[in-house]
């Protein structure tokens, strides 16, 4: 496959929503407005990159009106020390706002 089929062809990996060549699975989660003002988006993502024995991954990606998208993988068994550290940070950022 060449030009825009190979652009729009589906995935093998059965929960990836990319289509065509790509270097990551993903399955696209949620997109939440996270910038102060409402300028830009953190998303959450399942993904797993395409190589041998990879493993599944939790994705942050952050957007900004002036900046490239950026993204992290975190493996998954840190994930609930991660959110359990940002709901912790919120609430002290409540308190002392």
């Amino acid at each position: 496959m060449t030009g825009p089929v190979d652009r729009n062809a589906a995935c093998s990996v059965k929960w990836c929503d990319e289509t065509g060549t790509h270097t990551v699975h993903r399955k696209y989660l949620a997109s939440v407005k996270g910038g102060i003002n409402g300028g830009g988006l953190v998303g959450v993502n399942v993904a797993q990159r395409v190589q041998p024995r990879a493993s599944v991954c939790v994705e942050l990606t952050v957007t900004t009106p002036w900046a490239s998208t950026a993204g992290y993988l975190l493996a998954a068994p840190s994930v609930p020390d991660i959110a359990a550290a940002l709901t912790e940070a919120a609430e002290r950022a409540t308190e002392l706002g």
